[in-house]
C-alpha cells in the first residue's frame, strides 16, 4: 500500500511540470492576444487623438441594391466608429435594427482591426448584373479593404493596400474608376481592365491635402499589397517634362507602380470630377492649418490632372478661381464644347472654358471635349437571367 502511494505521488508530482507548463503557454497565447487588442485601440485612440474634429466627418450612408435569396432587395450600408474601430452595419430602408454587422477584421502580420471610417465606402459590381457584389473601405489610417456582401452578410475582408504613413490620414474618397487603356500605350504588366481608386489624405504636420490614384488588383489576380511607396510622387513635374511633354519611359514607370499622389499645398472644398479622363477639384489655399479647416470663404484655386499620371492637360494644371462658394458643374456651349463652371444660388462663374478629352494617341495627348458626343455608351437592360433576350 506504501509503495502504491509513492508511485501515485510520484505520477502525481511528474504531471504537475507539464500542467505547469501548459498554463505558462496558454497565459503567455493570452497575454499576446490582450496586448495586441490593447495595441489596436491605442493605436486607433492616437491616430484620432492627434488631428482636430473637422477632419473626421462620418460618411453618409449609402443606398444600395443587393442580391438575396428573393432576388434585389435596398439595403442602407452605413459605417461606424465601434469603440474605436471601423465597423460596417446592413440596414433595411424601414428599420434602424442593424440586418448585418462587420466588425471582425483579419489581424493578418499583426495590423490589428480596422480604424473608424471617415472616407465614403465604395460600391462595386464585378458581374455587371447591376447589383453591388464587392465593397471598398477606406480606413483612417489607409488601409483598403475589399469586402463581399450580399442583403444580409458580410464577407471575411480582404486586406488591398495598406497605404499607412505617419504624416498622412485618409479622410475621404472621390470614388472608383474603370479604366481599358489601348493596347499601344499599356504598360507592361498592366491589364486590359481595371478600376482606380481615388483618395484624399491629409498631412498632420501642415493640414494641406494630398490626390492618391490607386491602381486595385484586378478580381481573381494574385497581387501584392500595395503600400505608400508604391505610389509615385507626382507633386513637381521635371523640367523636361514641363517642355516637352511626358517620355515614354516616364510613362512606363508610372503605369507599372501602385499609382500615384500629388501634394495639394492646400484643402479640398468639394469632391473631384472626373470628366473625360481629367481630374478637376476646387482647393482652398489660403485659411488653413494642421488644427484648422479651410471654408468657401478662402482663397481658391482648380486643379486640373491627367488621371492616369496627374501630369499637364492643359498649358498647366493650376487655374485661378474667383470665388470657393458654389458647386463645380459642366455646361454645355451651342458649339458642343463645354466649360467648367461654379454655379452658386446668384450666379456662374467660368472656372475653365474649352474642356479637354484625353487622347488615345499618346500618353499626354489631348483634345477638345465635344459634349454633344457624349454618352457614347448607353446602358439599354439587365438581363440577370437567360431569359427575356432577343
Amino acid at each position: 500500500m506504501l509503495s502504491n502511494r509513492l508511485v501515485n505521488k510520484v505520477a502525481s508530482d511528474s504531471k504537475q511540470p507539464i500542467q505547469l507548463h501548459r498554463y505558462v503557454r496558454f497565459c503567455l497565447l493570452l497575454a499576446v492576444v490582450c496586448l495586441t487588442l490593447m495595441a489596436s485601440a491605442v493605436l486607433s485612440f492616437s491616430v484620432l487623438a492627434d488631428v482636430p474634429v473637422c477632419w473626421r466627418q462620418p460618411a453618409e450612408a449609402r443606398l444600395l441594391e443587393l442580391e438575396s435569396s428573393s432576388g434585389p432587395v435596398q439595403r442602407f450600408v452605413q459605417q461606424d466608429d465601434a469603440d474605436g474601430a471601423g465597423q460596417l452595419a446592413l440596414y433595411r430602408p424601414d428599420s434602424a435594427v442593424a440586418e448585418a454587422l462587420l466588425n471582425e477584421w483579419p489581424f493578418a502580420d499583426e495590423m490589428g482591426a480596422a480604424a473608424p471610417f471617415y472616407a465614403g465606402v465604395q460600391p462595386l459590381d464585378n458581374n455587371y448584373d447591376g447589383l453591388t457584389d464587392q465593397l471598398l473601405s477606406i480606413d483612417f489610417t489607409g488601409r483598403v479593404w475589399q469586402v463581399d456582401v450580399t442583403a444580409s452578410r458580410f464577407s471575411s475582408p480582404l486586406l488591398l493596400a495598406d497605404l499607412n504613413h505617419p504624416d498622412w490620414r485618409f479622410i475621404a474618397s472621390a470614388g472608383t474608376i474603370e479604366v481599358s487603356l489601348p493596347l499601344a500605350l499599356r504598360p507592361p504588366g498592366v491589364p486590359a481592365r481595371y478600376r482606380l481608386l481615388i483618395i484624399i489624405a491629409r498631412h498632420v504636420g501642415t493640414g494641406e491635402d494630398a490626390l492618391l490614384v490607386v491602381r486595385l488588383p484586378s478580381a481573381g489576380a494574385e497581387f501584392s499589397l500595395l503600400q505608400f511607396s508604391g505610389l509615385t510622387d507626382r507633386t513637381e513635374l521635371s523640367a523636361a517634362e514641363r517642355e516637352t511633354g511626358l517620355s515614354n519611359e516616364q510613362w512606363q514607370a508610372i503605369g507599372q507602380a501602385h499609382g500615384w499622389l500629388v501634394r495639394l499645398s492646400g484643402q479640398i472644398t468639394q469632391a473631384p470630377k472626373v470628366v473625360a479622363g481629367v481630374i478637376y477639384s476646387a482647393v482652398a489655399t489660403s485659411d488653413f492649418s494642421a488644427e484648422t479647416c479651410a471654408t468657401e470663404g478662402a482663397e481658391h484655386s482648380l486643379v486640373a490632372l491627367n488621371l492616369h499620371h496627374a501630369g499637364r492637360v492643359y498649358s498647366q494644371r493650376w487655374f485661378r478661381l474667383p470665388t470657393g462658394e458654389g458647386v463645380l458643374t459642366l455646361r454645355q456651349q451651342t458649339d458642343g464644347s463645354a466649360d467648367l463652371v461654379l454655379v452658386t444660388d446668384d450666379e456662374q462663374n467660368t472656372a475653365l472654358a474649352g474642356l479637354k478629352i484625353i487622347s488615345p494617341q499618346c500618353p499626354d495627348c489631348s483634345e477638345i471635349l465635344q459634349l454633344d458626343q457624349f454618352p457614347r455608351w448607353l446602358k439599354l437592360a439587365t438581363y440577370r437571367q437567360e431569359t427575356g433576350a432577343h
